[in-house]
C-alpha cells in the first residue's frame, strides 16, 4: 500500500548553503592543486618531448668540444651516457628526474658539465628584472589608459583612444625595440644600445617588452568598463544623486577588474616568452638566450629546469590572481568553491 506523502512532514527542503568561509577554504584548496597538476603536467610534456628526440645529446655534446673533429672513442660514450643516467630507460629517468627536482637539484647541464643552478643563478635575475620591470610598466599603464578612455562612453576622446590599444598591438615586438633602440641609444644617446646594466640598461627592454602587454590589457578592461557601465545599478547610483566619479571609480571599475585580472595573470606566461625576443634584441643574458642557445644543442637538463621555472611563476602568479578573486567579488565566497570569471 503506498502511503500518500504528508504536506509538512515529507516535504523536500532546499540544501542548506555552506558557509562563506568553508566555501572560501574549499576554493582556496581547489585552486593550490591546479597549481600543481599544471606544474607537474610542464615538467611531464617537457621531459618526454626532450628525451624522446631521436639524437643523440652526448654526440652533440663530444662534438662541440672537438670542434667537429670527433674522435672519441665507444667506451668514452658509454661513460659518458651513463655519467648523465642516459643509459637507463625512459620512465626511470622520469622517475629519477622528477625526485632530484622535488629535492632541489635539477641536475647538471650536458654542454657545460655546470651545475644547472648555477647557470640559472647567474642569468635568471636579469630576466625576472626585465619582466617585473615591464608588467611594473604595463599594468599601471594599461588602468590609467582605459580608466581615462572609458570615463566617458560617448565622447571624441573615448573614440579616439578606443583604438589606441589596437593600434600598438599590431606592432611587432622585435620591430618596436629595434625603432626604441634607433631613437633613444643612437640618435639621442639616453641609454646603451646593448648589453646596459642597472636602471639604465633595462628601462628600454622593459618598455619594448610592456607596451604590446599594455595594449591587450587597455582593450580587455576597456570593454568591461563600458559594459558595467550599462548595468542598470549604475543608472540606479548615478539617480540617487552620486557623483560620477564615485560611481565610476569605487563602483563600474571595481566591478570591471575581473576579466582585466584574469588577462593579467595569463600575460605573465606571455611576457616571460617576450623575453626570449627582447633579450636577443637588446643583447641582454638572460634566461631567454639562454633557452635559445640550450634548444640549440639540445641540454635537455637546462631546458628542463627552464620550463618548469616557468611554469611555477606563472602557476603561482595566476594563484595569487584566484585567490583575490572573492576578495573582490563577495558572490564567489557562497558558490561552493566557485569558478574563474
Amino acid at each position: 500500500m503506498t502511503r500518500t506523502p504528508h504536506p509538512v512532514r515529507d516535504r523536500v527542503l532546499p540544501p542548506k548553503r555552506p558557509a562563506a568561509s568553508r566555501s572560501t577554504a574549499v576554493y582556496a584548496l581547489r585552486r593550490c592543486g591546479y597549481f600543481a597538476v599544471v606544474v607537474f603536467s610542464v615538467y611531464t610534456l617537457s621531459f618526454f618531448l626532450l628525451y624522446a628526440l631521436p639524437s643523440d645529446p652526448v654526440a652533440l655534446m663530444l662534438e662541440r668540444r672537438s670542434g667537429g673533429a670527433g674522435g672519441a672513442t665507444a667506451e668514452q660514450t658509454e661513460a659518458l651516457r651513463a655519467q648523465y643516467g642516459l643509459d637507463q630507460s625512459l620512465l626511470v629517468r622520469y622517475v629519477e628526474t622528477l625526485g632530484q627536482l622535488l629535492a632541489g637539484d635539477p641536475g647538471t647541464s650536458f654542454q657545460s658539465g655546470r651545475p644547472v643552478p648555477e647557470i640559472l643563478a647567474a642569468v635568471a635575475p636579469n630576466t625576472l628584472a626585465l619582466a617585473g620591470g615591464a608588467l611594473v610598466i604595463a599594468v599601471p599603464l594599461s588602468v590609467a589608459l582605459a580608466l581615462a578612455t572609458s570615463w566617458r562612453r560617448d565622447s571624441v576622446l573615448h573614440r579616439v583612444l578606443v583604438n589606441v590599444p589596437a593600434l600598438i598591438a599590431a606592432v611587432p615586438a622585435f620591430w618596436l625595440g629595434l625603432l626604441l633602440l634607433q631613437l633613444f641609444s643612437f640618435t639621442l644617446g639616453w641609454v646603451p644600445s646593448a648589453g646596459g646594466t642597472g636602471l639604465s640598461g633595462l628601462v628600454l627592454p622593459a618598455v619594448a617588452l610592456a607596451l604590446p602587454v599594455s595594449a591587450s590589457l587597455t582593450a580587455v578592461l576597456v570593454r568591461s568598463l563600458d559594459d558595467v557601465q550599462q548595468a542598470a545599478f549604475v543608472g540606479l547610483l548615478r539617480a540617487r544623486g552620486l557623483p560620477w566619479s564615485r560611481v565610476y571609480l569605487a563602483h563600474v571599475a571595481r566591478n570591471a577588474l575581473l576579466p582585466f585580472m584574469t588577462l593579467a595573470g595569463l600575460t605573465v606566461g606571455g611576457v616571460l616568452v617576450g623575453t626570449v625576443i627582447t633579450e636577443t634584441v637588446f643583447a641582454r643574458a638572460g634566461l631567454g638566450r639562454l633557452l635559445a642557445s640550450s634548444v640549440e644543442t639540445q641540454d635537455a637538463p637546462v631546458i628542463l629546469a627552464i620550463a618548469v621555472l616557468a611554469a611555477v611563476l606563472f602557476a603561482a602568479v595566476n594563484l595569487i590572481v584566484d585567490l583575490l578573486y572573492p576578495v573582490l567579488d563577495p558572490r564567489m565566497r557562497h558558490r561552493g568553491g566557485g569558478a574563474r570569471a
